[in-house]
Parts: structure tokens; sequence; C-alpha cells
């Protein structure tokens, strides 16, 4: 037998346990690691997310914005005996005095706006206040847009191309205060309004794309660069240097030390639903790019680092990288928060509290796309009689007020279950589940009473009217809000302070 000892020896206990914990741990770091790692990545594209979708919010908001500022104006025209008389005569000289100052006052406050057009119920033009010289040309053949609305009735806005010019047009059917039918009136803006309000917020850069059939009335064509099916109208220099997929909506572009955030899909539809121009929307987040990069790389070597130094503190390294977990949670946890947060102020109108009408729109969508015959939903629509007269007798704040009440007082009426939704101005609408029509009509004619019977800000008196419908098996959002509508016109028409319903 030999004297000599084996040449590998047996680890003492202590060793075992220690190189079993080294390689728990070193497993659990690398894993970790890799956790770290996606949470950093996750942060980005958050943040990526949310960059992208408030500025589609912001473009969709401006659309909004621009229709209820015309609208406020329309409104108020109608309530003009000298206006309505005028354009009911087709006196177009007269009518041309009347709003010409308007015209231009609106004009030097938004340069973007460069179309006001009167049409009559047989899309005969009354007046052009932009170009007064050219009258009496009949538009049936040239703007579908205004025989659409001479034809329902209702208000429709969309990108349409006209002889003056490509602009988003707002056609509203225009009535006299008695409800006599005029005809349309028209306001057009420039595209380039849209570009400006987002460069203005968000310090991008834009281009504006229209698909070249958009063209079929207009005589410039040849003027635009062409890609594609589309026309460029308008375009930032920095479009010329990068290349953009336009099947993506959000896409990153690095070009020259430089990263972009190109936001795509931001379109203007025409009349009948149908894309006829497009925004592309550049910003440039080369420093926060830089910092997530920083960051991404600060990650790999403090953790490879710690890979290394945990095989001779193991504790040491469990511990830090245990406490920078909780810190990364932490992060993920406020930034969470916040995204809660706009969420919710994305959904609630400021002055009332209650939903607004995107949320609205968003809710009406999901209830017809899954609506069930055992679980009815009603909705009930109604305005405050009179309003415009209680803001002119007792001034804005004592309106908003009443309107703070109004919601207050309704959702005290409610269940929990139940959605109230500020439409608009002093328009608002009840979602209640689980209600046929005949218990909708009941808590329609409990509201109208009870607010009607109550003593409002200011001791004001007041009533509403309300409509009331249940959801139809092949409803969609304009059946929807015209048969709401509809109904709510014949409550104001047979004397306001009454519920009408179908």
């Amino acid at each position: 037998m030999s004297d000599k000892k084996p040449l590998v020896q047996s680890f003492p206990p202590r060793w075992g346990y220690f190189i079993a914990i080294a390689v728990v741990g070193a497993v659990a770091l690398l894993f970790q690691l890799v956790y770290s790692l996606q949470q950093n990545q996750a942060l980005f594209d958050t943040q990526v997310k949310y960059l992208t979708e408030n500025v589609q919010g912001a473009f969709y908001d401006s659309a909004t914005n621009l229709k209820d500022k015309y609208n406020f104006l329309l409104l108020h025209y109608s309530h003009l005996e000298g206006i309505t008389r005028l354009v009911n005569h087709a006196d177009r000289e007269a009518l041309y005095q009347k709003v010409k100052v308007d015209f231009d006052a609106m004009q030097q406050k938004d340069p973007s706006l460069f179309v006001m057009h009167f049409h009559d119920p047989n899309n005969i033009t009354i007046l052009r206040v932009h170009n007064p010289k050219v009258y009496g040309d009949d538009v049936t053949n040239t703007r579908p847009m205004v025989v659409y609305v001479n034809k329902n009735r209702h208000q429709i806005s969309a990108f349409e191309a006209g002889r003056t010019g490509l602009s988003y047009r707002i056609n509203t059917p225009f009535f006299s205060e008695n409800g006599q039918y005029l005809g349309v009136l028209e306001f057009g803006v420039k595209p380039e309004y849209f570009i400006k309000r987002l460069k203005n917020r968000f310090d991008v850069q834009a281009r504006l794309l229209v698909k070249k059939r958009a063209f079929k009335h207009f005589k410039y064509e040849e003027d635009y660069p062409v890609v594609g099916h589309y026309s460029i109208l308008y375009s930032d220099p920095i479009f010329n240097e990068v290349e953009i997929h336009k099947s993506e909506k959000s896409q990153l572009i690095h070009k020259d030390n430089k990263t972009y955030l190109v936001v795509s899909g931001l379109h203007l539809d025409s009349y009948d639903g149908h894309t006829l121009a497009e925004f592309q929307v550049l910003e440039d987040i080369t420093h926060f790019y830089q910092k997530h990069m920083r960051s991404f790389w600060l990650h790999w070597v403090l953790n490879v680092a710690g890979l290394l130094v945990f095989l001779i503190l193991v504790y040491f390294i469990l511990k830090r990288y245990s406490d920078r977990l909780m810190r990364s949670m932490n992060t993920i946890s406020v930034l969470q928060q916040k995204n809660e947060a706009m969420k919710y102020s994305s959904e609630i109108d400021e002055l009332t509290q209650a939903y607004n009408r995107r949320f609205f729109n968003q809710k009406l969508r999901q209830l017809l796309h899954y609506q069930d015959k055992r679980h009815p939903v009603s909705i009930l629509f109604y305005d405050i009689d009179f309003f415009k007269q209680i803001n002119d007798t007792h001034g804005h704040l004592v309106g908003d007020d009443i309107l703070k009440s109004l919601s207050q007082f309704m959702r005290s009426h409610l269940r929990s279950e139940d959605i109230l939704v500020r439409w608009g101005g002093e328009e608002f609408a009840i979602v209640l589940k689980e209600a046929h029509l005949k218990e909708a009509v009941e808590k329609a004619e409990e509201l109208r009473q009870a607010v009607a019977e109550k003593t409002w800000p200011n001791d004001v008196k007041m009533t509403i009217s309300i409509s009331v419908t249940e959801l139809h098996e092949n409803d969609n959002l304009k059946s929807l809000q015209a048969r709401l509508d509809d109904l709510l016109y014949q409550a104001k028409e047979s004397g306001r302070n009454r519920v009408e319903f179908e």
C-alpha cells in the first residue's frame, strides 16, 4: 500500500456550506440582475407609451376643442333674429356686413381659420365670408359634407377639399330660434392648426400627409411632393433625413447620435369615415434615451461587480441587492400611481367631477359590444332648461355652482353602479345598469321632480328635460345618440320640464 495521500481531498464541512450558499446566492443574484434590467426596460417602455398617448390625446382634444369653439358661435347666431332673417332671405350683402367683423376677429385670433361659408338647404352658396365675390354656386357635386348635413340635419366634422384648398371642416345645420331649418353653416381651418398646437405643447416636428384622392376638386396637386398614395402638404426638414415606417404607430429612430420618437396614425377622416389625411409627429428624446442607456449600462456594471464581490461577502451583497430591489419596486409603484392619477384626470370633468364625454363613449362601446338581454342597460340624457338665462341673470360663477350642485345632487340619488357623465355645457347623461326602460323612466321622473322642487344656489329655481331609452340589440353610438337627441328635442318642444322615452 502506498502512503501517498489522494490529490483531491474533501472540503471541510464549513467550506461546503459556504460553497452551497455562494452557489445559491450567485444564482439568485443572476436572477435579480435579469429582473432589475427588465424593470429598467419596463420604465423606459412606460415613458415611451406615456409620450405617445399624450401626443395622441392632445391631437384628438384639439379636434374636440375646435368643434366646441365654433358651436358656441353657431348657437349665438341662431339666437340673433337679424342673422337668421338675412340667411333665410339670402340677403348676401347685408349678411356679409353683419358677420364680417366676427370673422375678422376670429381670424386675427386664430389665423388657421380660413373658411366661413353659408349654404342654403339646396346646397347653393349664400355667402363665402372668406371670398364674398363667389356665391350662388351649387356645391352638390363637389362638397359631399354639405349635401350630407342638408339631408340628415346633424353636425359632422371631417377633412375635405374645396375650391379654396384643404381644410378641417365643421359643417353644422343652421336653425332659427323658432326651429326653422335655414341650411348649413360651415367653418374650415387649415390643417396647420393641429400642427401648431402640437408644436406649442410638446416641442415636436411634424409632417402632414394627404391622400391624393382628396385633391379631386383642388387644382394645385402638382405643387406637392408625393410619397406613395399621399401628397406631402407640410413637412419639417428633419423628415427628409430619417426613414419612417408608416405601418407602425410609434417607433424609435436613431440618426447622427440623436434619438427620435415618431408617432404616426394621427388621422383626419372624411365625413364617411375614410382616412384622407395623416399627421406624423417627431420628438427629439435624445436626452431621455441617453439617460436610459446610462442607467442600463450602470445596472450591468454594478450587478456584475456585485456578483464577483458576492463570492467573498455573501450576506452583504444579498442585503445590498435586496434593498435595491425594494427601491425599484417602490419606483414602479410610484409610477403606477402617477399613471392611475393621469388616467383619472383624463376621464373626469374638472368642474363637476362627473365622468367626461370620452369616458362615456368608451363605456358605451363596451356596453354595446357585450350587450346581453339578461342585463338591460338604459340611458338618461338631460339638460337644464333655460340655462343661458340663468347665466345671463346670475352670472357664470353661479352657473358653475349650479352645475356642481346638480352633479352632487344626482349622485346622491343614484346607485353606486350607475354612471353620471357631463356631456358638455349643461348637458348630462346617466347610465343605468340592470334597468329596463320602465324602471329608467320612473327614475327619470323622480329626478325631474326632485330638481324642480329643490332651491339651487343663489335661490335659483330651475327644471330639467330628460330623454330616456334602453339599449337595443342593433344599436351603435350614432343611432343611440340620435334617438336620445330626438327625444330630448321632443321634450323641449313640448314645453320642457318633461321626460320623453322610447
